[in-house]
């Protein structure tokens, strides 16, 4: 019997290397207007987590309500350099396919929006395998850290939760495929494995070419 019977990966970070863009835009912004954040303490604050749902912190750290466009300028600027620069994580083409080989039934559950996914997918090549197994946190109830997405994923693939397995790389991800019911493993290859096993990942690992060994 295999150890699973679904793997569910969060995008950013785990499929496709897009947070050290995203962040560097958030944080040139937040910079733009009056919140004096470095790269480090944006990722800190805000890595794992939906920009939407961070609105009141930004607005206490900058003093008032945010430009009414605040984030349609994010997005487009975020997109802009996700199609300029985005790259697939090292060794997740040759894990899925060695996935794949094993018939192991895999999707992709981010707390990102559908059309980012587009992008940062499609950008690296990794679209054709997730088509129709995308699950979007911004398409349920609630996002990471809640466990919705996951659910949600889980529902729509056949699977129970308890026979699906997380890939995820930040501690708000993690607590959300803990709080799913399922089991979750932390993805450390930039992400401190600290903060990942106390969110309750089962292990961590740091080279994508071992999932395959992992999962299977």
């Amino acid at each position: 019997m295999p150890r699973f019977d679904l793997v569910a990966f969060d995008c950013d970070g785990v499929l496709v290397d897009s947070e050290p863009i995203t962040i560097r835009i958030l944080a040139d912004l937040l910079n733009e207007l009056g919140w004096k954040i470095s790269y480090e303490e944006t990722m800190h604050t805000f890595v794992g987590r939906s920009v939407r749902d961070e609105i009141a912190i930004i607005e206490a750290r900058i003093g008032g309500p945010l430009p009414p466009d605040f984030l349609s300028e994010f997005i487009a600027r975020r997109d802009r350099g996700l199609n300029e620069s985005i790259t697939p994580i090292p060794g997740i083409i040759d894990a899925i396919r060695h996935l794949q080989d094993g018939n192991m039934p895999f999707c992709v559950a981010s707390g990102a929006d559908r059309a980012k996914m587009h992008i940062t997918l499609g950008r690296t090549g990794l679209l054709p395998h997730f088509e129709g197994k995308m699950f979007s946190g911004m398409e349920v109830a609630r996002t990471k850290p809640a466990p919705d997405v996951y659910l949600q994923a889980a529902h729509s693939m056949g699977i129970a939760p308890a026979r699906c397995v997380v890939i995820e790389d930040t501690a708000t991800g993690v607590a959300a495929g803990v709080a799913a019911g399922m089991t979750v493993y932390g993805f450390a290859a930039i992400a401190d494995p600290r903060l990942l096993l106390a969110a309750g990942a089962t292990c961590v690992f740091s080279d994508m070419q071992s999932l395959p060994g992992l999962v299977l």
